[in-house]
């Protein structure tokens, strides 16, 4: 099977969507697929380098983290891929990508699949001065994005939930992103442990809250500096791993807290290193609820970090309260859950081990299976249809 994949954010720009394109890419061509992804490029000019065929942009990271909008989209620019003649188009973004998928989808009659990452009611906040207007705005743009789409792919049942919500009518398909999760299971040596918590200034013996991710406000890391300060835990930090927009702001309130000494922003962290950080620490904490699915918590619980997290859709069947960790609603359940999981050594460890068996569901190899049945399905129908109509067809001519 021949299947472009488009998207608005590629390497050298890391997050969730380039990661889940990242491993389903390489899944695909190792399952004997032929697998190109059609992208802006890092800059206004247009290249190409073995299956990447990037078109020159600018950046737009105030729509989604890492995101650039192509600045101009031509037949020239498309020909090669139209020239390929992929059998599916797998779209990942909604904007400029999208509009070149459509194109190359109408030269060569193939179907288009798209996979809804992101919820941008969570981001009206920077477009939209009112949230109500941002919502019907988004709605409106989903909608008519996805009709021209034969199946979206939602990363969670809650995604699938909010897109009936918003009217889409097309084939809706639940498929969990997959991790390499070998990375997160490996051992790391005592050493290596000890120098690192060296490096970030956590003392020996102090118990390691930990948090991963971009520091954005729709992700709601100040809650958790306000809670990590109630908990009132001698002997503990709160670890914050990652970069972006919101960080100083976080600095900033863990400062008005007076807790600065006891919570740590490492900033950005190189990708093949966050594993390392995720050894560190004793529990997970996450209070978003901004996640399509949250792919975080699936390192975390392959690292066999019990979780603690605030209630959401996305969470259901993978932390689940009392196995891997909990979910919490206010502070007084927070309180409960942590305390419960480091107070309590044969819960901690069955809690553990529990987390490593929960994020084997979400591996890779799992992934790509799934999606590539998405594909087959849609391929199978067209071909279906084509035979019906040129059966049609005869009949009528007879």
């Amino acid at each position: 099977m021949k299947i472009l994949i488009t998207t608005d954010c590629y390497i050298p720009t890391i997050n969730g969507v380039v990661t889940s394109i990242l491993n389903l890419e390489t899944e695909l061509r190792r399952m004997g697929h032929k697998v190109k992804i059609l992208c802006p490029s890092e800059n206004f000019h247009c290249c190409e380098s073995e299956n990447v065929y990037r078109i020159g942009s600018v950046g737009v990271g105030r729509i989604y983290c890492g995101a650039r909008a192509a600045l101009r989209i031509s037949q020239n620019n498309l020909q090669k891929l139209i020239d390929w003649r992929p059998d599916i188009i797998h779209s990942q973004s909604e904007f400029t990508s999208f509009i070149m998928a459509k194109r190359i989808a109408a030269e060569v009659g193939c179907p288009i699949v798209h996979t809804y990452h992101t919820v941008y009611e969570n981001y009206t906040h920077y477009f939209s001065p009112s949230i109500t207007l941002g919502r019907k705005a988004v709605i409106a743009m989903t909608k008519r994005i996805l009709r021209n789409t034969k199946a979206v792919i939602a990363p969670s049942g809650k995604i699938e939930r909010m897109l009936k919500e918003y009217g889409v009518e097309q084939p809706i398909k639940v498929v969990p992103t997959g991790l390499r999760l070998s990375r997160f299971s490996e051992n790391i040596s005592a050493n290596a442990i000890d120098e690192l918590k060296i490096k970030l200034g956590i003392p020996q013996g102090n118990r390691i809250f930990i948090t991963v991710g971009r520091a954005a406000k729709e992700k709601n890391i100040d809650e958790l500096i306000r809670y990590f300060k109630l908990l009132d835990m001698k002997n503990a930090v709160l670890l914050i791993v990652g970069g972006g927009p919101y960080l100083d702001t976080l600095k900033a309130v863990a400062y008005s807290e007076h807790i600065s000494d006891r919570v740590i922003f490492t900033g950005a962290v190189e990708p093949l290193n966050v594993a390392a950080y995720y050894k560190l620490g004793d529990v997970f904490l996450s209070a978003s609820q901004s996640e399509t699915q949250g792919l975080t918590y699936i390192e975390a619980l392959a690292s066999g970090l019990p979780a603690v997290c605030r209630r959401d859709d996305c969470l259901n069947g993978v932390i689940i309260d009392g196995k891997n960790g909990g979910q919490y609603t206010d502070f007084k359940q927070f309180s409960a859950l942590t305390e419960a999981i480091l107070n309590n050594d044969g819960l901690y460890k069955a809690m553990s081990e529990n987390a490593v068996r929960t994020a084997q569901k979400y591996s890779v190899e799992k992934f790509a299976k799934d999606v590539e049945t998405v594909y087959m399905e849609i391929l199978e129908k067209r071909d279906h249809y084509e035979i019906a109509d040129t059966f049609y067809n005869s009949e009528n001519c007879s």
